[in-house]
This record gives C-alpha cells, sequence and structure tokens, in this order.
C-alpha cells in the first residue's frame, strides 16, 4: 500500500506548465485524478474493512461512528433548537413589544384628540397614526374597525377580503392580543400581532395589527443550519480521517506482528521486528524482539543440552561397551586384564547412573516434583564423604583438595542425598575447572545460626557479564568442559527448597568461590554445637593458609 506523502509528491510531480508541452500536460493532468483516487482508496480501505470485514477494524470504527453519530445528531438537534430560538423567539417579542407600545400610544391619542370616536373619526386618526409611522419599509401596520374590515394599512395596498387573521380572531377572543405565525395569500412566511384597542365610548373589536416578514429570519436560519451541517461534516471527515489514520498506525503494526509471531511460533528465532515509534506498539515489539531473542538463547541451549547429553552419556556407554568386548576376548590366564576391565565397567557404570539421576533431578525440578525427605544430619560428615570421594581423583589429576574440617559437628535439617549432591556438583566443578596442580579449598562458618559451606578454587574463573547466567538451565560458561549445563541449576533449586542460598563470586583468571548458606538446626537435636570460639575454619583464613 502506497503511503500518503508518496501519493502526494507524485501529484505535486506530475503538475507541467500547459504551455510547455500541451499533450504531455493532458497526460500529466489525466493521472491526477487517478493520484486522487488512491489516497481516496487509502483512507477509505479502513471503511471497507468495517463493512466486509472484522477485527480491530470493524469494533473500533463502529463503536466511533456509533458514539460520534449520536453526539453529532444530538448536537445538531440542540444547535437548531437554539438558532430558532434566538432568531424567532427574539423577532416575535420585539414585535410583541412594539405592537404594545404602539396600541397603547395610539388609544392615548386618540383619547386626546376625541371625547367620542365615530368610524370616521377612527380613519383619520389612523391614517395621521400610518403617515407618521417610522418603519413603514420595515413591517406593515394595519387598523382595523369593529367588523373585522382592515380599513388603513401603511403599504398602501387593501388586503384582499376573506383574507385569514388568526391573531385579531385571538384577539377578539382573548379581549387583549393574539399573534399568528403562518404563511399569508402570498405565500409569504409572516409573523402578526394584533392588540385591541381601548378607544373612548367604543365597545366594539378595533384593533391595531402588526405584520412581519419572516423571510430574511428564515434564510438567516438556514443560512446558520448550513453552517452547522458544514462544520459538522468537515468535523467528521477529520475524525474519518485520523481515525483511518490512527487504525492504520495500530492495525498495520499489529498484522505485522502477528505475522512475525507466527514465524516465531514455526521456529524462526532469528526474526525481528523494526520498531516505528516510542509508545505501547512499540514496546510489545520490545517485548516480541526480547522474547525471540530469548528463545533463541533457549534453543540454542536446548541443543547444547542434547548435544551434551549424547556426548556425556556416549562416553561410559562406549568405555562399557568396549571393555565388555575385550573380556570377552580374554582367556583364564588374563585374570589381571578382566579385573582391570571390570574396575573401569564398575566405574563408568557408576557415572552413567550419576549422570541419568542428574538428568531425572532437572526432569522432577523442572515439574515441580522434587520431593525433599528432611532429616537430622552432621552436615560435617557429609561434606567430610565427598571430599574423601574426590581425593583420589585430585591425586591423579594433580591437584590439592583441602577441607578445613570444624572440631565439631554442625547439625542441620535437610535431605541427606539432595545436600550431597550439591556438595558433588560445586567440588567437581571447582575439580574440573582448575588445571593441573591447582587447589581446592572447603570450608565452614556459621554466624547467627547460618552456615556457609564454601568451595573455593583457583581456575580460570567465569566472565563478568556471564556470572549472572551460569545458574540458569542448559547455560555453561566454558563449552569447552563436559556436562549437561544443569548441575548449577539443580544445585540451586535445592538449596532454595532447605530455605538457603547459593552464591557464586567469581573473577576471571583467577578463580571462583561458591558460597551453600543453610540454617543451623536448633531444634530437637542430639547433635552438640560447638560455641562460635571453637569453630576454627572460616573464609578469612583460608586466604591466609593461601598466602
Amino acid at each position: 500500500m502506497e503511503d500518503i506523502s508518496k501519493t502526494e509528491n507524485e501529484i505535486t510531480a506530475e503538475v507541467v506548465e500547459p504551455g510547455d508541452n500541451p499533450s504531455l500536460f493532458r497526460e500529466k493532468l489525466g493521472k491526477v485524478p487517478d493520484a486522487l483516487g488512491r489516497m481516496i482508496g487509502h483512507f477509505s480501505l479502513p471503511y471497507k474493512e468495517m463493512i466486509r470485514g472484522k477485527g480491530i477494524t470493524r469494533r473500533w470504527l463502529f463503536t466511533t461512528f456509533s458514539l460520534l453519530g449520536t453526539m453529532i445528531i444530538v448536537i445538531f438537534i440542540i444547535s437548531v433548537s437554539l438558532i430558532n430560538s434566538f432568531y424567532y423567539n427574539n423577532i416575535k417579542q420585539i414585535i410583541d413589544q412594539r405592537a404594545s407600545v404602539t396600541s397603547d400610544y395610539f388609544a392615548q391619542t386618540a383619547f386626546n384628540s376625541y371625547t367620542a370616536m365615530n368610524e370616521n373619526d377612527y380613519r383619520l386618526s389612523a391614517q395621521t397614526f400610518v403617515e407618521g409611522f417610522s418603519d413603514k419599509d420595515k413591517m406593515e401596520i394595519q387598523f382595523i374597525n369593529g367588523r373585522g374590515t382592515t380599513i388603513v394599512t401603511s403599504s398602501g395596498f387593501e388586503p384582499p377580503a376573506g383574507q385569514p387573521m388568526p391573531d385579531y380572531e385571538e384577539a377578539c377572543f382573548s379581549g387583549d392580543h393574539g399573534t399568528w405565525d403562518g404563511v399569508n395569500e402570498n405565500n409569504e412566511h409572516v409573523y402578526a400581532v394584533s392588540y385591541i384597542l381601548e378607544l373612548p365610548d367604543y365597545k366594539g373589536y378595533r384593533a391595531i395589527r402588526m405584520i412581519v416578514s419572516l423571510e430574511p429570519t428564515d434564510s438567516a436560519v438556514r443560512n446558520n443550519i448550513i453552517l452547522i451541517s458544514t462544520v459538522m461534516l468537515i468535523v467528521l471527515l477529520f475524525i474519518s480521517l485520523s481515525s483511518s489514520y490512527f487504525i492504520r498506525s495500530i492495525v498495520n503494526p499489529v498484522k505485522t506482528i502477528t505475522n512475525i509471531a507466527g514465524h516465531i511460533a514455526g521456529g524462526d528465532f532469528s526474526i525481528r521486528l523494526e520498531k516505528q515509534h516510542d509508545d505501547e506498539i512499540g514496546d510489545l515489539i520490545d517485548s516480541i524482539n526480547a522474547m525471540a531473542a530469548e528463545l533463541a538463547l533457549s534453543e540454542n541451549a536446548k541443543n547444547d543440552f542434547i548435544s551434551s547429553v549424547s556426548h556425556e552419556l556416549r562416553t561410559p556407554l562406549t568405555a562399557i561397551k568396549g571393555w565388555s568386548e575385550t573380556m570377552l576376548m580374554c582367556g583364564p590366564e588374563d585374570e589381571a586384564m578382566i579385573k582391570r576391565g571390570m574396575g573401569i565397567i564398575i566405574n563408568e557404570t557408576e557415572r552413567l547412573s550419576g549422570l541419568v539421576e542428574q538428568l531425572l533431578d532437572f526432569s522432577r525440578m523442572q515439574s515441580g516434583r522434587m520431593v525433599m525427605n528432611f532429616q537430622m544430619l552432621d552436615i560435617i560428615a557429609e561434606i567430610d564423604d565427598v571430599v574423601f570421594m574426590f581425593a583420589e581423583k585430585a591425586k591423579k589429576e594433580d591437584k590439592r583438595l583441602t577441607f578445613y574440617e570444624p572440631e565439631q559437628a554442625i547439625p542441620v535439617m535437610g535431605d541427606r542425598d539432595k545436600l550431597k549432591q550439591v556438595i558433588i556438583i560445586v567440588i567437581d566443578n571447582a575439580m574440573k575447572y582448575s588445571e593441573s596442580g591447582g587447589e581446592i579449598y572447603v570450608y565452614t562458618s556459621v554466624e547467627n545460626d547460618m552456615l556457609t559451606i564454601g568451595v573455593r578454587d583457583h581456575g580460570c574463573g567465569i566472565p563478568a557479564d556471564q556470572l549472572p547466567k551460569v545458574k540458569q538451565k542448559f547455560y555453561k560458561a566454558n563449552t569447552s568442559k563436559g556436562g549437561f549445563g544443569i548441575g548449577l541449576a539443580v544445585a540451586d533449586e535445592i538449596i532454595r527448597k532447605h530455605n538457603g542460598e547459593f552464591i557464586i563470586d567469581s573473577v576471571e583468571g583467577e578463580g571462583t568461590n561458591v558460597s551453600i548458606i543453610l540454617p543451623v538446626a536448633r531444634q530437637n537435636t542430639s547433635i552438640e554445637i560447638a560455641p562460635p570460639a571453637e569453630k576454627i575454619t572460616t573464609e578469612s583464613e583460608v586466604k591466609n593458609n593461601e598466602k
């Protein structure tokens, strides 16, 4: 769809002077209606969609124009009513007052001139008054005798016989005055007021009648109604154009967002939306782009995880298969070889069992089915078991693993196997990322009834930008090392279920310090807790020993 500015530029660019080239001018001029048609079509498209389509455009336009149409009709009715009231009521009020004053003045003048007024005297007085009437060009004044006949008029033309005078009839009936708003014999819209004259020694219904044409007033009212209608149409057109633009500024981006979301749902996480405005739509685009980026990272992490799982499981399986085949070919004399092979198979089987258990723990964590079997236990004894388990491995890899064991037991309420698993994950990571000859320290400290189990290494460390992500599932800061990338996520979840904290501090190139913080058990325990003064190993002491 072409934009409005482009259409306007086309119209401007295609205007040429007629004298330059008449045929070219006619050709260019012929294109102007097409360009205008395209521009009109550009604005009218939302309304076509409202008629034959559905969705936001239809609801928006229907709601807007229903409300807008109602408001315009109400405003139009009120405006017309006010205009009619202003013009007609004002002019009628002026004529009524003028007729009242004129009738009183004429009656007073006639009373001063005649003590008794016959028909001839009445006619002469009326003629004299009409000749001196200053507003003869604005209104007509008539004098009516007691028989209801007009005997004197300021127009100079005698009214036709039988002319209807509803205002005079009303005045006779009320004994005071009457009014009439209607069309006279000349098909002219007029307003007439009749007042009964109180003349001396006369009991009939002589009256003075004033008539004014309402044609100029009608014209003024029509012009004002046309003006109001034009203004309302302009306002309606402006609102329509602004609504069209506004709808396009929402619907078109939403359609684009829907299309892109479909691509993302289909697995294309590289696609991105272009942000054009800093508004709610722009915020939505930012959120979708961020979501796509996160999905891309998750997809890459998932793929890496699958690859890691395949590799980690294949390695022990390959060793088991290889040594099984070797042992099948061994004879009774190869007892040493068989014994060695069985040892490797047992070790790899335990390793494989640990990997599977780690995956099962992760699955339970993801589904919320990880169950803790809490019991009172001596956490120091569990740490000592894990350190002893890694001692042989550390020796083979030429790494020094040191546990600064306190003299007294420290009881905690927790799941023995799960806490042991956390300590294994942390020490295994420290061993994995430490070079040959490196040192790993395991220490404990108690402060304010909170136990801190620290594991410090002098390995490669973790870059600062990756440190906040290392506890996320599938994330591996160093892809050159083995593992699923879920160990730290599982460890963090286990410690949180123990109401503790799992904190990782690291400096790239210097090493990493992991702190496992757990509440110390104080109730229903048979394990003695040493006073704080008897605790020997803290993080500061580890630093001193390093020196």
